[in-house]
């Protein structure tokens, strides 16, 4: 007796999605709706079946109670998601209905599945045109599901990965981090290289650069990736955000969200990753030196270009060095300085109308830079501040600075 490899069959369970009662479709074009239908039930977007009856199963006046009780057993959909659509069809009693299972109301309510059957399906029928009333009407439900299940592809992932975590995390990425892209969308990400994964964060805004002018907060983004180039990706946000680019539907603040988990788990896959990258920042924290920004002398290295998206080596020598509330360029006093942690933004006022070289344009009486401290390879980026709360935007040119500790 020979027996196969059952690795490599295919085990399917056929059977009709279309039951035309009424004869009201070609052979063909039975064969056109079925073969549609069975590729959203492959690919476990939705389980559809199309189903014509006449006055041999019931009337006019019962028909939607008919179509309730007795035809969703036509697509029950897969079990735990109730993924099943049945559309059904009258030509001889002139009506129709599309029952939904409990996982498709909430991507289709009967707002929009009752706009898909007066756009799409009644005017075709009107004119006896029942096959292609039904393609479009098929086509529109497929359309509408595929593009709010996008909407719903996350998990809560708060109970593992805590969004003290994650903001503990954040926090040391952005102190100790490195700008590092590893996509188009945002470029140049904050990042931190753990020893067998990367975290990269991504800001609210599209297009943007590392450094520009973002708070903590707007780093809601992140996203883990392992040496086999793995990723996974989380939400976590303080508040509500005119700028979703990552944002998925029905999400809430102070919670952590699993972006496309797909068939990995977080108890198995992301849980090892977080213990890793806790143990390391606890190593890391107790190794770094603790010191602000303002403890060390600095050396003027790099500046970036945003343009030419590249940070381009420089040989001015220029240092600045803070003392108490004064800061000093060249070893000569400049002026005063004041920080605001929080918001880990550096002002700088000059004395008798001077100004650093490295400024660009000065707000009130003072210039204002969004800081950025490199504990672990002790580097300072500068960013001229573009916007300040209470101003309206103004007009920079110029480049983040970045300064190496003098004479490490």
């Amino acid at each position: 007796m020979g027996q196969t490899n059952p690795e490599n069959q295919k085990f399917v369970i056929k059977r009709d999605r279309i039951i035309d009662y009424e004869q009201i479709f070609t052979d063909k074009e039975t064969q056109k709706l079925d073969s549609i239908i069975n590729i959203y039930w492959e690919n476990e977007i939705a389980d559809i079946a199309i189903v014509t009856i006449d006055e041999r199963h019931t009337d006019k006046e019962h028909f939607d109670q008919y179509v309730f009780n007795n035809l969703t057993g036509y697509a029950q959909g897969e079990y735990g998601k109730n993924n099943g659509i049945v559309i059904a069809i009258s030509k001889q009693l002139r009506q129709m209905r599309i029952q939904n299972g409990y996982g498709i109301e909430k991507l289709m309510s009967d707002e929009a599945t009752k706009k898909i059957i007066e756009e799409y399906f009644i005017p075709k029928f009107k004119n006896g045109n029942y096959f292609e009333g039904t393609w479009n009407g098929l086509n529109a439900i497929i359309s509408h599901v595929e593009k709010e299940i996008q909407q719903y592809n996350y998990t809560d992932a708060s109970s593992i990965f805590l969004p003290s975590l994650f903001q503990k995390i954040r926090e040391f990425v952005l102190e100790n981090g490195t700008p590092q892209t590893f996509r188009n969308l945002d470029s140049d990400n904050p990042s931190y290289n753990f020893t067998s994964l990367d975290v990269f964060l991504g800001p609210a805004r599209k297009n943007s650069f590392v450094l520009k002018d973002f708070l903590e907060t707007d780093y809601y983004e992140m996203t883990i990736r392992d040496r086999d180039d793995t990723q996974y990706r989380f939400v976590c946000f303080d508040e509500h955000l005119p700028e979703q680019t990552f944002i998925k539907k029905n999400m809430q603040v102070h919670r952590v969200y699993w972006l496309e988990p797909g068939d990995k788990l977080i108890s198995q896959d992301v849980w090892p990753l977080l213990a890793q990258i806790e143990d390391e920042m606890v190593q890391n924290s107790v190794a770094a030196d603790p010191k602000m920004f303002t403890h060390y002398k600095w050396e003027l290295k790099q500046e970036f270009h945003p343009m030419e998206r590249i940070f381009m080596d420089l040989d001015q020598n220029e240092t600045m060095a803070f003392v108490e509330n004064d800061f000093f360029v060249n070893g000569e006093r400049k002026g005063s300085f004041e920080i605001d942690k929080n918001k880990r933004l550096l002002s700088l006022k000059m004395d008798e109308n001077k100004r650093p070289s490295f400024a660009i344009f000065k707000m009130e009486d003072s210039y204002y830079y969004r800081y950025h401290f490199n504990k672990t390879e002790r580097k300072l980026y500068l960013v001229p501040l573009d916007e300040k709360e209470g101003h309206d935007l103004i007009s920079v040119e110029g480049c983040t600075l970045v300064f190496e500790s003098y004479r490490r």
